[in-house]
């Protein structure tokens, strides 16, 4: 199975949902497609069930506060082929943003749900439990990831500081360049 046969299908199947959907170009070859989010749960489950795209590898979501949106993105690959599927549904940035769950048809969509609750305050409706995950009591509900929190952007691994504001990087971890194989060499 290629990704134009993935594409192909997807688009006749649901012509009225799939919008914006093309192939990347590079290596791996990534179908992206804008979704309806009212037919995600009937999208994804026709992924698993007729093109066998049996992984659901990751949800996250995007803010963009200027166009009033989230974005929800799930990664969806096979074991059965090489292909993946980057699925995006835009969320209305409101009061109480929502889009349906997935977990019927991939159970590990819990934990990814959850995490992005908790992070960006969206609600997966049907979830059994958005519990916290990870934010300690005293922030649940702040959503840490949105562009309008507090504290965004906040210094990053990457650049810790110390308490003076002084890098610490170069002192007690020396970032080195290291180069990229210039070619990638992927199994079909």
């Amino acid at each position: 199975m290629d990704g134009e046969t993935v594409l192909d299908s997807l688009k006749s199947q649901f012509p009225d949902a799939v919008t914006d959907a093309l192939i990347d170009s590079q290596p791996p070859h990534i179908v992206c497609a804008n979704v309806d989010k009212g037919t995600i749960v009937d999208i994804c489950s026709y992924l698993k069930d007729n093109l066998q795209f049996n992984r659901l590898s990751g949800i996250t979501s995007l803010d963009f506060p200027d166009e009033n949106k989230f974005e929800v993105v799930y990664m969806l690959a096979s074991y059965d082929h090489s292909v993946i599927v980057k699925l995006k549904a835009d969320v209305v940035r409101d009061e109480s943003p929502s889009i349906d769950t997935v977990i019927p048809v991939w159970w590990n969509a819990n934990w990814y749900e959850r995490e992005v609750h908790e992070f960006m305050g969206i609600y997966f409706d049907g979830h059994p439990e958005l519990t916290p995950l990870v934010l300690s009591d005293d922030m649940v509900g702040e959503y840490p990831l949105r562009k309008d929190y507090a504290e965004y952007p906040q210094t990053t691994a990457k650049y810790p500081y110390s308490d003076d504001q002084e890098s610490i990087v170069e002192e007690k971890y020396p970032l080195e360049w290291k180069s990229w194989p210039s070619e990638r060499h992927y199994l079909e």
